[in-house]
């Protein structure tokens, strides 16, 4: 193998390893498995309709009434690239697809590695800083 397919090898190898890093963060006490949780935390009697997917699998409609929570638990991939979004509605209007999950250094940490919790409220969703105990409004990027 000449010395710039090597380097080529080694730039991916050592590329796609970091990137799985993100999600596995604490090896090995939580290689990869993670879970999120969302509640349906509205201020009326509104029911919130919840239906996550990532690339190979759909987890199906699932209803929420007030004070209700719908969890899923899942392991990450190797190449950490593992998304799940979920859309949301309501009984009477869509609220559209928040990403839930993504393999993101600060994004986990605010799960502390392991869970995240989401609350969706009147005005938008909101996660569980878990290492500060509060839930924080998310602005997804």
């Amino acid at each position: 193998m000449s010395t710039m397919s090597s380097n080529t090898v080694f730039l991916l190898v050592t590329t796609l390893l970091a990137k799985a890093a993100q999600c596995n963060a604490n090896f090995p006490y939580y290689f990869g498995d993670f879970k999120v949780s969302i509640r349906n935390g509205f201020s009326g009697n509104i029911k919130l309709e919840v239906n996550c997917t990532s690339f190979d699998d759909d987890l199906g409609r699932h209803w929420l009434r007030k004070g209700e929570t719908y969890s899923f638990s899942f392991h990450t991939d190797i190449l950490g690239t593992t998304t799940w979004d979920c859309r949301l509605a309501t009984q009477d209007a869509p609220l559209g697809t928040s990403q839930l999950f993504k393999c993101d250094y600060d994004f986990l940490k605010k799960c502390d590695f392991r869970e995240c919790k989401w609350d969706v409220r009147d005005d938008t969703e909101y996660l569980l800083d878990i290492p500060q105990n509060k839930y924080v409004r998310w602005a997804h990027t």
